[in-house]
């Protein structure tokens, strides 16, 4: 969707104080508006539509992210828990990661595992207060 590739470092490397969120949403004008309103924020944004697109930017890139905001139900039955694993697994497994969900059939027992894995789960619609909040939060961390 959103390829900032080079950009996200630029020639001399990233700024001091970039704080960079990766979105992993499968629809378009979903992800657009995470970008947008994250970006209005401050934040350096790698908006993709899979786990693959997304590690395929950040590689491209010259910086780890911070935070990993994912949607529960993404294309080819993948989950955003799986996908906040991936980029776990290639950039660090301390990464904060929050999957967001329209969807009201998921299970209690989805959420316990993705709240084990430090994953909290938000329903849609997300409240923007309470995504800056947990931006926040986990750039100070």
């Amino acid at each position: 969707m959103s390829a900032l590739g080079n950009e996200i470092a630029g020639p001399g490397g990233p700024g001091p104080g970039v704080r960079l969120v990766v979105v992993i949403e499968d629809e378009a004008i979903v992800l657009a508006g995470y970008q947008m309103l994250f970006e209005s924020w401050g934040y350096v944004v790698i908006a993709a539509q899979s786990a693959d697109e997304a590690l395929g930017l950040l590689e491209a890139g010259s910086m780890p992210p911070g935070f990993i905001l994912a949607d529960f139900r993404l294309r080819d039955g993948q989950t955003g828990t799986e996908a906040i694993e991936r980029v776990r697994q290639a950039f660090g497994p301390d990464i904060p990661g929050v999957v967001v969900t329209g969807d009201t059939t998921v299970t209690v027992d989805r959420l316990r595992l993705a709240a084990s894995e430090g994953m909290p789960i938000l329903h849609k619609p997300v409240n923007g207060r309470q995504l800056q909040e947990l931006l926040t939060r986990s750039f100070k961390s």
